[in-house]
């Protein structure tokens, strides 16, 4: 019993030395070239404008306003910007995109005079795809 002991023993022995030769050894890796990637954000908070010139202006008679954003600061990391103007009853009235000189400004039909409400934000619209991020809403108010 013994020697069938010591085989065993000797035999267990050689196998875990032949599967330890047997194991890859550690790869070394050495890079010669670098290559720069279009960042690809998975989460992104987008802040508010920081600043903003949006000016009201009543007719004679306060029945019709004009309302044009003049200037207003980026939001970094948006692509898209655009206002909102909600008239005195605080209905949505227009949306407009701050890229495109139509959307910078708002003439309206016979209106309620009082106190209306801008917002301008920023988006970020992922490309090809339906998705996008809204940021924060710069809000003021421009009275009639």
């Amino acid at each position: 019993m013994s020697s069938n002991h010591t085989w065993r023993a000797l035999a267990g022995v050689t196998a875990v030395a032949l599967s330890l030769m047997a194991a890859p050894a550690a790869a070394l890796a050495a890079f010669s070239a670098t290559e720069n990637a279009n960042p690809q954000y998975s989460a992104m908070r987008l802040l508010a404008p920081t600043s903003a010139d949006v000016v009201m202006t009543c007719s004679a008679n306060g029945a019709k306003v004009v309302v044009d954003v003049n200037s207003f600061a980026e939001v970094p990391g948006a692509n898209y910007h655009e206002v909102k103007l909600y008239n005195p009853s605080g209905s949505l009235e227009f949306t407009g995109d701050l890229g495109k000189n139509a959307g910078k400004s708002y003439r309206s039909g016979i209106q309620p005079v009082g106190t209306w409400t801008y917002e301008i934000r920023g988006y970020y619209k992922v490309p090809g795809t339906t998705n996008t991020w809204k940021g924060s809403a710069l809000t003021g108010t421009l009275t009639c």
